[in-house]
């Protein structure tokens, strides 16, 4: 996010008239870029750098999975990639949510433990069969 602010800042530097409000990258002219040219770079230094293929729509793919591996919420995962429902986040990245499930299981245990815990802190309480455990 830094990044993105410093060159949003440098932008706005480079071309103070405002013409470029709302723009982080545009060409040194202060005109916006376009979709194919920056397909075409793309393909350009990939290709000179020896690296594999790689389309926009991939990129848009990492961007995601650096998001999800970096413990970004996913409903704001499902926000910056612009999907009309959390589910279709979830559909297409829900298999690198590895721990979640693990994680909620033991969220769950553990507010049960407290549960248990605290009806057995009651007059009169039998310990442990709140919730299906034996005493």
């Amino acid at each position: 996010m830094a990044a993105l602010h410093r060159q949003a800042a440098l932008q706005m530097a480079a071309h103070p008239e405002g013409r470029l409000e709302g723009l982080v990258f545009a060409k040194p002219d202060g005109s916006p870029l376009r979709p194919q040219g920056v397909l075409d770079q793309l393909r350009k230094r990939t290709a000179e750098l020896g690296l594999p293929k790689i389309s926009l729509h991939d990129l848009r793919h990492t961007a995601a999975s650096i998001m999800i591996a970096a413990d970004i919420p996913v409903c704001v995962v499902s926000k910056t990639m612009r999907h009309s429902t959390l589910a279709i986040t979830i559909n297409l990245y829900g298999h690198l949510l590895k721990d979640s499930a693990d994680e909620a299981v033991e969220a769950l245990a553990s507010a049960l433990d407290r549960a248990d815990a605290a009806m057995a802190d009651q007059p009169g309480s039998s310990v442990g069969h709140h919730f299906g455990k034996a005493a």
